[in-house]
């Protein structure tokens, strides 16, 4: 039995603008594909990742995995339980931490107090849900910061919550939308520890990120989106590769004009070009002969100081640009 078997889901928004006062009265209802018959299957225990840009349906894919939304079509099987007729039954097995966690909790009680609350939703005895919450506090690293005001926690200590919030009843899916959004380093690295421990008691986590090589070294495979449709489902090691067509090359210069970007943008041969940092550009080209030399000739007309340049294999981040075109 799949853990997850979902075939050519599709989901629609639909959204009424009004021109009752403009145009003969009348209303316009535009509807927008988030989900494009997409499929894919999770047959083992896992780290699952979902990328893709804004926009791209990570989190209607999370909902719908949820059952907070249903598809509007295709068929969707999750741990043998059929969606939507048994989305009832699912729930008991599945956790979730949204991205937009904040709103469900009580901002008035403690860490320890909303724990206690959504224990008491799942039904948990006292004694059991006590147990767990300490244990989950500890593991997260919230036992000092138990008794504190949800209000007064930091960032990284809410999406901790989030994520202890979500293992209260044990499930065996696990639904984590975006749990490193916003934190520093140290925090993402501590969070994807845990969630990677997770794995060893048999879990299977649906992860979406936007830290793209976060997600290349802590999936087992990863699924990527672009406007609701599946580009490349691969594991992280085969996304790289499916990349390595193109060459890249990374220059340091002095400063980086407005219109530099665009002007290497038109040099043949270049696919793509963008900055990761404030005087450093990384550049997406063919082959390296053919852009190398009207790069540096560009770069000379400008009267711009070279620092650093080299070529490098491609990462996460430049497999990701190259198969969304984002």
């Amino acid at each position: 039995m799949a853990i997850i078997q979902a075939d050519r889901l599709v989901k629609k928004y639909k959204t009424s603008f009004s021109f009752k006062k403009m145009i003969n009265k009348r209303d316009f209802v535009q509807q927008t594909t988030a989900i494009d018959g997409l499929s894919f299957t999770i047959d083992k225990p896992m780290i699952y990742g979902i990328l893709g840009p804004n926009g791209a349906g990570k989190t209607t894919l999370i909902k719908i995995l949820a059952t907070i939304l249903l598809p509007d079509g295709g068929n969707l099987e999750i741990l043998g339980y059929e969606l939507p007729k048994e989305e009832k039954k699912l729930r008991e097995s599945i956790g979730l931490s949204l991205g937009e966690y904040e709103r469900t909790f009580q901002w008035r009680l403690t860490g320890r107090q909303n724990l206690e609350f959504f224990a008491g939703l799942y039904g948990l005895p006292k004694q059991e849900s006590k147990k767990k919450i300490d244990e989950l506090l500890s593991r997260l690293g919230l036992e000092t910061k138990a008794d504190t005001i949800f209000l007064e926690y930091s960032t990284g200590m809410k999406h901790k919550l989030a994520l202890a919030r979500a293992l209260l009843n044990d499930p065996e899916l696990l639904l984590f939308d975006e749990p490193t959004a916003g934190l520093d380093v140290q925090t993402s690295e501590e969070v994807a520890k845990f969630t990677k421990s997770l794995t060893k008691k048999g879990k299977t986590i649906v992860y979406t990120s936007h830290r793209l090589e976060e997600a290349g070294d802590l999936c087992d495979r990863i699924l990527i989106l672009d406007e609701g449709r599946k580009i490349a489902e691969e594991t992280p090691k085969k996304i790289r590769e499916l990349a390595c067509e193109i060459k890249v090359i990374q220059v340091e210069l002095n400063t980086i004009p407005d219109s530099l970007l665009s002007k290497i943008q038109s040099i043949d041969g270049v696919e793509h070009v963008y900055l990761i940092g404030p005087t450093t550009l990384r550049i997406h080209c063919y082959t390296l002969n053919n852009s190398l030399y009207p790069l540096l000739s560009l770069i000379k007309s400008e009267s711009l100081e070279i620092k650093e340049i080299y070529s490098c294999l491609p990462t996460m981040k430049d497999a990701f640009l190259k198969l969304t075109g984002a």
